[in-house]
């Protein structure tokens, strides 16, 4: 696995009050600080969106086609175990000439899943005969990514306390209160699948469709710890 940690301290907003308010301000010796810690990590899942798009003048036999085509995708993904399969977004809408309706078009998807990646790309060379590829993309799993996160809070954590030990020895005090404390991380939802170009469909066999080459690159995970301390004894 692909780990570069790199490591952000700042310090900021010194707000100290002369030594005349001192004795009206409780908090003379406040000082805003930051810490930031981050890690490349391999990403270990992959998500694809296939589709099936068609359209007829008669709406029933062009929903029945779709249907039929998506039902055979389905059956052909559910006997690859190591994939996770949903269906997606389904769409029927007319084409108009003019103010008239011409003909119907229908979409219907299918999202695969996996940290897998072969098992994953031979199966979609296997449904590119008759779906097309609507867009690929590359996350690390929630897992992974939970712990991740819990060493770089650990990190981020102690870089602010030494940062904070740092400011206090710095300015003479002889210690320091945290008054206030956030911890933050780029942990939020995997990306939808990025849109790309779609392979138009082929005649030949599923058999006979190359499985696609797949590099799932690396992404970078960050936590920030912002706070406040308050140095004792100036």
């Amino acid at each position: 696995m692909n780990k570069t940690i790199s490591v952000l301290c700042v310090a900021t907003a010194f707000a100290f009050t002369s030594l005349a308010q001192a004795h009206e301000d409780p908090e003379t010796g406040r000082v805003s600080l930051q810490a930031q810690t981050s890690m490349e990590i391999d990403n270990d899942t992959m998500r694809v969106v296939l589709f099936v798009e068609d359209e007829d003048a008669n709406p029933a036999r062009l929903a029945d086609s779709v249907n039929k085509l998506v039902a055979d995708a389905v059956k052909i993904a559910r006997t690859e175990t190591k994939v996770k399969m949903k269906t997606g977004r389904y769409q029927t809408f007319p084409v108009y000439d003019k103010t008239r309706i011409v003909r119907w078009r229908a979409r219907s998807e299918l999202q695969l899943e996996s940290t897998e990646f072969k098992s994953l790309s031979d199966l979609i060379g296997r449904l590119q005969s008759t779906m097309k590829l609507g867009g690929v993309d590359f996350s690390v799993s929630p897992e992974v990514r939970k712990q991740i996160e819990d060493d770089l809070t650990a990190s981020a954590i102690a870089e602010f306390k030494r940062k904070a030990d740092l400011v206090a020895q710095g300015f003479g005090a002889r210690g320091y209160k945290v008054k206030e404390a956030s911890v933050n991380s780029d942990g939020g939802a995997p990306p939808m699948p990025r849109p790309m170009m779609a392979y138009a469909k082929s005649a030949v066999t599923a058999d006979a469709v190359q499985a696609p080459t797949v590099e799932a690159g690396t992404s970078r995970i960050n936590v920030s710890v912002n706070g406040t301390i308050l140095l004792e004894g100036l």
